[in-house]
């Protein structure tokens, strides 16, 4: 077996000999590591393969002028700018499998972020310091795989490091060696659906009906990094079609406050942008989903609230915000391209939000409505259903709807 390149991504001046560790366990295996340096600090002479001041250089900085003009935050976006570029660079020309990063706050900041840079489905581990807590910024909306190091990565590998670097790297070495690159066959006759748990049951049916039809199916949790996902490989230019059934984020876009806020603003964007047809409905609009119940805001916390888990909220949206999402909603999808076509399954838009359920409040659903149709221009039809979004006949409605936009357009 030829050997595989992998970037080792870390601060030189003070992960040398971690980066060193690692790069020695991935020849073990066959194959070569590529140090870059992304420590601005590092002094000349590094023995490795993208030493700092050429980090820099991919970001249009002078190293010196970097460290002298720029403070901590510009210093560290430009470093992680020029790893990004490098690693694009090394990607586009065939000569990079896969990526491992490692550090603490700062290094893995910058890792991260130029990891990101990278599609997904390419092989990208990132060992951290600070991975026990919140790591969205980190992961964004890729499939990052991040490890903590349980011990600090300083003064070179220790028994409890070198376990887990030595297991990062076996990570990685699988994935580059045995990993399963995104085949998408068939652009045409792949689909995108979003879900959550409050309407799976109505995705299911929707993937089960597109499927015996002949059609790939790709489902995406609405759980802010999902959608955000989703929005991006339809930029990418992957999918068809796009049921967007479950549209709970962009409640908690408007809003600015949920656990399942986008990764990035602009839900509802990609496919009217691209022209690609458009199912959309109002799964969990209704409701804001926070973690244990006490994190939600003491503003929150006399209102309507079901706990789907001991680790998540449900929290009834207010009529306001209820108003509020629908004129975003009509916004978004007025600049429309293509296909675009609304489905409002009257009686719930979830679980918890159907009559009877712990989160229905018919006012604000009738607000939402209201406000939709007053915005929504007149070419976009809005077609009510007299059905629960998780019952079958909202389900083969939808699968309709999309197949003779598609069937339309081609």
């Amino acid at each position: 077996m030829k050997g595989k390149r992998i970037a080792i991504i870390g601060t030189y001046d003070t992960k040398a000999l971690e980066m060193r560790y690692v790069a020695e366990r991935i020849a073990s295996y066959g194959h070569e590591g590529i140090l870059i340096d992304a420590g601005p600090l590092t002094g000349p002479g590094t023995p490795v393969h993208y030493p700092n001041h050429e980090v820099a250089r991919k970001a249009g900085w002078e190293l010196e002028r970097l460290v002298k003009e720029g403070n901590r935050e510009t210093i560290m976006a430009a470093m992680a700018e020029g790893v990004g570029a490098i690693l694009l660079e090394l990607f586009a020309g065939g000569s990079l499998e896969g990526t491992i990063g490692m550090g603490g706050n700062q290094g893995s900041a910058i890792a991260a972020t130029a990891m990101r840079k990278l599609p997904i489905g390419f092989p990208k581990v990132l060992v951290s310091t600070v991975a026990s807590g919140n790591i969205r910024p980190y992961v964004g909306e890729t499939d990052l795989m991040v490890m903590f190091s349980v011990s600090d990565l300083v003064g070179g590998p220790n028994p409890v490091s070198r376990s887990i670097l030595g297991n990062a790297v076996a990570a990685i070495v699988g994935m580059v060696e045995k990993g399963e690159p995104i085949r998408i066959t068939e652009r045409s006759r792949t689909v995108a659906l979003t879900a959550l748990g409050n309407t799976e049951a109505a995705a299911s049916r929707i993937s089960a009906l597109l499927k015996e039809k002949g059609y790939e199916v790709i489902t995406f949790h609405a759980s802010g990094a999902g959608g955000t996902a989703m929005e991006d490989l339809i930029e990418q230019g992957v999918f068809g079609g796009v049921i967007d059934l479950t549209t709970h984020e962009l409640v908690e876009e408007v809003v600015g406050a949920g656990a399942y806020v986008p990764v990035k603003p602009g839900r509802l964007t990609g496919a009217p942008a691209k022209g690609v047809p458009l199912v959309v409905s109002l799964g969990g609009l209704e409701y804001l989903c926070f973690g244990p119940r006490e994190t939600i805001p003491r503003r929150l916390r006399k209102r309507k609230i079901y706990m789907h888990n001991p680790l998540n909220a449900n929290v009834k949206a207010s009529e306001a915000e209820m108003k509020k999402a629908a004129y975003e909603l009509a916004k978004r999808l007025n600049r429309g391209r293509g296909p675009i076509e609304v489905l409002i399954p009257l009686r719930g838009w979830s679980v918890y939000g159907a009559p009877g359920g712990p989160l229905y409040e018919p006012e604000g659903n009738e607000a939402l409505l209201r406000t939709l149709k007053k915005k929504l221009k007149p070419s976009i039809p809005i077609r009510e259903l007299d059905c629960h979004i998780n019952d079958q006949a909202f389900a083969s409605a939808c699968v309709d709807a999309l197949l003779r936009m598609m069937e339309k357009q081609a």
